[in-house]
C-alpha cells in the first residue's frame, strides 16, 4: 500500500516545483517571446485587411529572430538556437527580407 502513495508524493511535488517555476523560465526565453509578439501584430494587422503591413511586420519580425540570433549568446537566445549560428542567421534573415520585399512589390488592391 505504500507504493502507490510514495508515487503520489513524488508526483505532488514534481507538479509543485513545475507551478513554482514555469514563471522564470518562460521570461528566459525572451527572445522567442518577442519575436511571437511581432508576428502576432503582424497577423492582427492582416485581419484587420492591412495586408501589406501585416506581411512586412511578420517579414520584419523573423529578421529580427535572425538579428537576436547573430547578436546574443546560445543560453541568452534559448529557443531561437535551432542549428549553427550561421544557417540560424541566414535563413531567418533571408526569409524576413524576400517576405518584406514580396509585400513591398505586390501592387495594391
Amino acid at each position: 500500500m505504500s507504493q502507490p502513495q510514495a508515487v503520489s508524493n513524488r508526483f505532488a511535488a514534481g507538479w509543485t516545483r513545475f507551478v513554482r517555476g514555469w514563471p522564470t523560465a518562460l521570461l528566459r526565453q525572451w527572445p522567442l517571446l518577442l519575436v511571437l509578439a511581432c508576428v502576432a501584430a503582424g497577423v492582427g494587422l492582416v485581419f484587420e485587411l492591412h495586408w501589406k503591413r501585416g506581411a512586412m511586420m511578420i517579414g520584419g519580425a523573423t529578421g529580427l529572430a535572425g538579428l537576436l540570433r547573430l547578436v546574443l549568446p546560445e543560453e541568452t537566445a534559448g529557443l531561437l538556437v535551432v542549428r549553427s549560428k550561421f544557417w540560424d542567421v541566414a535563413t531567418t534573415g533571408a526569409a524576413g527580407l524576400a517576405m518584406v520585399v514580396l509585400a513591398l512589390l505586390v501592387p495594391p488592391l
